[in-house]
């Protein structure tokens, strides 16, 4: 699984960020970001699912949010 640490970067960021590994896969590879910003708590999994991605796992912890996706 690849993995993107999206820490400390607000947002537009960590969408950025995401977007450009998203960019990378093959499809059907997972990709697992971590973040603590708010706003990409909810651009992330929108833009996902916009784009025909999956939001495979949501994991809130404390002020962090784990994503996995898997790109279509």
């Amino acid at each position: 699984m690849h993995k993107l640490d999206a820490r400390g970067r607000v947002c537009p960021l960590p969408l950025f960020y995401t977007k450009k590994e998203i960019e990378k896969l093959k499809s059907g590879e997972e990709l697992e970001v971590l973040t603590d910003d708010a706003v990409a708590k909810s651009t992330i999994p929108q833009w996902i699912r916009e784009h025909g991605h999956e939001v495979v796992n949501i994991k809130e912890s404390g002020s962090e949010v784990k994503f996995v996706i898997r790109k279509h």
